[in-house]
């Protein structure tokens, strides 16, 4: 199930916040080793706590978050336009209600969870991001990702369209640029189901 929650959500549901920034902080932190600030096992930053994020969040039957992402609009701070500025010679500033910013894309790993599992997450996150913007007039989707991410993607079937990669030093990163549309988001279903369908298979 995937849930939308902004700040305002934080009082009434704080363990979902609290298990969302603790795996925050075991993914970019103890598993990539990014520069992020932890504190008491969690992982914030300043658009946490200065901006006006929506969050989706992918959680079980037992409210236990399985993968999240954060949405910032792009008319205010973004990442793009601070932190990963210096990473690309390309300008990749983009500005414009209609354009979000997704940041913290995040699906930790779990004991017993397989690639497969992980991927099926992956693509509820996506979804449920599609299916956000179709509803609330969002037309794009902008973010930094690991250039390999794009195969994982595509196999989504939600590719996004390359605004600039990063200067070699940086590492091999990309930015990139996705469509809202009801294509895109019917693709996503079906391929979503045939996988669930074929994993079903295969556990029988």
């Amino acid at each position: 199930m995937i849930i939308t929650l902004s700040q305002d959500d934080r009082i009434e549901h704080p363990a979902l916040f609290d298990q969302m920034f603790q795996s925050r902080a075991v993914v970019f932190h103890e598993r990539l080793g990014w520069d992020v600030v932890v504190e008491n096992g969690h992982e914030m930053d300043r658009y946490d706590e200065e901006a006006d994020p929506v969050y989706l969040l992918a959680v079980d039957d037992d409210q236990r978050v399985r993968g999240s992402l954060r949405l910032l609009a792009t008319t205010g701070p973004t990442m793009l336009q601070s932190e990963f500025k210096h990473f690309f010679d390309d300008d990749v500033d983009v500005a414009a209600p209609t354009i979000w910013e997704c940041t913290r894309f995040c699906v930790p790993p779990v004991l017993g969870r397989t690639e497969q599992d992980e991927g099926i997450v992956s693509a509820e996150l996506l979804i449920g991001l599609c299916e956000l913007c179709l509803v609330s007039g969002i037309e794009f989707v902008v973010g930094v990702y690991d250039t390999p991410m794009t195969r994982i993607y595509s196999r989504i079937g939600w590719s996004p369209e390359v605004l600039a990669r990063a200067r070699p030093e940086i590492g091999n990163i990309s930015a990139g640029i996705w469509e809202a549309t009801p294509a895109a988001l019917s693709t996503m279903r079906q391929r979503l189901i045939a996988r669930m369908t074929r994993q079903r298979v295969m556990v029988t």
